[in-house]
C-alpha cells in the first residue's frame, strides 16, 4: 500500500481520494518511547494472547531507508520479528533481496507461517533477481503461498503483460501446492480482469483513509468493496493483503488520524474480518519514519507498534474482543420515500474527478447507483461498461470514479440514479439524452451541473 508497498521510491496515492463532507474529531497519536527492544510486559512470550492476526511486515525503522539500498542485518531482523511473533499466526514480506530473505527462516523458526513477497518495479534485473529468488525460496518448502509483485499498475511500473509474464514463470517454477497471488489497490485491480484469471488467489488491498472516508463509515465501505470483489473474482479466494490506519499525519477529507481512531478502527475491521471469514493481512507491523517523504507525514504512522518497538494500540483485539455489527447495515433514515443525493461533486476539469452521495428510506445491500457523466453534449456510463452500477455501502453512502479516460474532466453534467438490484442500467456512450426506462425504473434520481 500505503507504506510498504511504497518500498522502492512510490507515488503518492492521490489519485484514489474521494472527498467526503463529514464531521471530523480528531485525537493526538502518542510519540516514540524508550530504546527498541524485545520486551513485551503484558503477554511475555505469547501468553494470554487470545488472537492473533496477520501482518504486513516491513523492517526499516531506526533510520534505515530501503530506497538507499542498504540491507536488513539479520540481528535487527530477528529482534523485530521476535516482538511481532506473539501476536502473529502470519508474516507478509515485500522482498527476497538485501537480507529481506531471512525473513522466511526466521519465521519459521518462531513456529509462524509466511507468505513471501518478490518486489517488483522498472528495474527488469532486479526484477529477475527478485523472482529468481522468490522460486528458489519457494522450493526450499517453507513458503505457505507466494506473492509476484505489490500495486505496479497504481505505481504505472509494469504493463499488464509484463506482469502476467512474471506471473507465469513462478507458476511454472514453484511447487505444486503453493498458491501464486499478486496484491493490488481495489480500484486498479478491477481494471486488470486478466490478472485475476491468472493467479491463485487475489490480493486486494483497501484504505478507505486515503479515499477521505471518516473512521466510523470505513469498514462498511470495506464491507461494500468486498463484495463486488468477491464478485468480480468468481469463486477465486480473494484475501485483503492490506488495510490499516495511521495513527497520526494529515487529516484528508473525513478521515482523521490519530491514535484513537487507529484502535478504533483495528478493532473494527478486525471484527469484521472474524464475522464474515475473510482472511487478511493487516498493515502494519511497525511504524517507518523513512515513509513519511512519499506520503506526507501520516506515512510514518501505520504501525500496530511505534518506531521503538512500543504497542500503540490493540490490546482489546489481542485479548480477543469484538465490536458489533457497523458494517452491513439497516435502512438510512428509517422507513421513507426512497432518496438519492450528491454529497461532493469534483470540479470540472479535475483530472481525478469523483462524485459522492448518500441515499434514504432503503436497504443498501439491495439497491445500486447508476452514474452518468454529460461530455459535449453526449451521455456516458461511469465507472465504464464493465462496472455500470456503483455499489451503496452499509450507511447509504456511495461514491464513483468520474474520470475514467478520455475527455472525462470535461463534464459538464453528473446524473445519479437509484435502482433496485436485478436490473441493468442502459450502456451509454455519447447520447445526447438519457432513456426514459432510468427514470421510469429510478427509485430516486439526483442531477447537478458542474
Amino acid at each position: 500500500m500505503r507504506g510498504i508497498s511504497r518500498m522502492f521510491l512510490l507515488l503518492l496515492p492521490g489519485a484514489f481520494f474521494v472527498p467526503f463532507l463529514f464531521f471530523r474529531a480528531e485525537v493526538p497519536p502518542s510519540g516514540g518511547r524508550g530504546l527498541f527492544c524485545a520486551e513485551v510486559p503484558r503477554w511475555a512470550g505469547g501468553k494470554g494472547v487470545k488472537y492473533r492476526i496477520n501482518v504486513d511486515f516491513s523492517p526499516y525503522t531506526a533510520g534505515r531507508d530501503p530506497s538507499s539500498g542498504e540491507g536488513i542485518e539479520e540481528k535487527a531482523l530477528r529482534e523485530m520479528m521476535q516482538i511481532v511473533a506473539p501476536f502473529v499466526r502470519e508474516f507478509r514480506s515485500y522482498g527476497t533481496r538485501n537480507g529481506l530473505e531471512k525473513i522466511v527462516p526466521i519465521a519459521r523458526e518462531l513456529g509462524r507461517k509466511v507468505t513471501v513477497g518478490a518486489w517488483l518495479g522498472r528495474n527488469k534485473d532486479e526484477n529477475r533477481k527478485q523472482v529468481d529468488e522468490l522460486i528458489r525460496i519457494a522450493k526450499t518448502g517453507r513458503a505457505d503461498r507466494v506473492i509476484v509483485g505489490s500495486e505496479v499498475f497504481l505505481r504505472k511500473d509494469l504493463s499488464e503483460n509484463e506482469l502476467i509474464g512474471y506471473i507465469r514463470k513462478v507458476k511454472e517454477s514453484v511447487p505444486a501446492g503453493v498458491p501464486v497471488a499478486y496484491a493490488e489497490n481495489y480500484d486498479a485491480l478491477l481494471r486488470h480482469p486478466r490478472v485475476v484469471k491468472e493467479v491463485d488467489e487475489v490480493f486486494v488491498n483497501y484504505y478507505p483513509f486515503w479515499k477521505g472516508i471518516p473512521v466510523g463509515e470505513a469498514v462498511a465501505a470495506i464491507h461494500g468493496w468486498h463484495q463486488r470483489m468477491k464478485a468480480f473474482c468468481k469463486g477465486k479466494k480473494v484475501v485483503v493483503s492490506e488495510t490499516g490506519w495511521p495513527s497520526g499525519g494529515k487529516v484528508i477529507m473525513g478521515a482523521v488520524p490519530s491514535l484513537k481512531n487507529a484502535a478504533f478502527f483495528f478493532k473494527n475491521f478486525v471484527s469484521w474480518a472474524r464475522a464474515t471469514g475473510t482472511e487478511y493481512f493487516y498493515f502494519e507491523a511497525f511504524d517507518e519514519a523513512w515513509k513519511a517523504k512519499h506520503e506526507g507525514p501520516q506515512g510514518a504512522h501505520w504501525g500496530i507498534w511505534d518506531k521503538d518497538g512500543k504497542l500503540k494500540y490493540g490490546a482489546e483485539v489481542f485479548d480477543g474482543k469484538v465490536m458489533k455489527d457497523n458494517w452491513s447495515g439497516s435502512i438510512p433514515g428509517g422507513p421513507g420515500e426512497p432518496k438519492i443525493e450528491f454529497t461532493f461533486v469534483s470540479e470540472r476539469y479535475d483530472p481525478n474527478g469523483y462524485c459522492a452521495g448518500r441515499v434514504w428510506h432503503v436497504r443498501p445491500d439491495r439497491n445500486k447507483v447508476a452514474v452518468y457523466i454529460r461530455v459535449r453534449g453526449g451521455w456516458w456510463t461511469k465507472p465504464d461498461w464493465r462496472h455500470p452500477l456503483t455499489a451503496i455501502r452499509a450507511h447509504g453512502i456511495w461514491s464513483c470514479d468520474i474520470t475514467t479516460g478520455g475527455v472525462d474532466p470535461e463534464a459538464d453534467k453528473v446524473a445519479a440514479f437509484l435502482l433496485k438490484n436485478g436490473f441493468q442500467p442502459p450502456l451509454m456512450s455519447g447520447r445526447s439524452s438519457l432513456p426514459a426506462v432510468l427514470y421510469q425504473r429510478a427509485l430516486s434520481y439526483a442531477e447537478t451541473k458542474r
